[in-house]
């Protein structure tokens, strides 16, 4: 058997939600310097929708009691 793994720290959410916002702030980036991104922005509602289900992911996955 394994050993009971202890409870999510709140470290880790911490963690994770600082690396989604680097995430988001790096392909903000990304889109200044790639004209073929910067026009996809047009698609706005469809990426902030991403992201968005992209966080809760990872989030529900960090939390989430094995």
């Amino acid at each position: 058997m394994t050993e009971p793994r202890p409870g999510v720290r709140d470290r880790d959410v911490v963690l994770v939600a600082a690396l989604v916002i680097a995430g988001v702030v790096i392909f903000a980036w990304l889109t200044g310097l790639i004209p073929m991104l910067d026009n996809a922005i047009g698609l706005a509602p469809m990426i902030i929708v991403g992201l968005i289900a992209v966080t809760a992911v990872v989030l529900f996955r960090t939390t989430r009691p094995r």
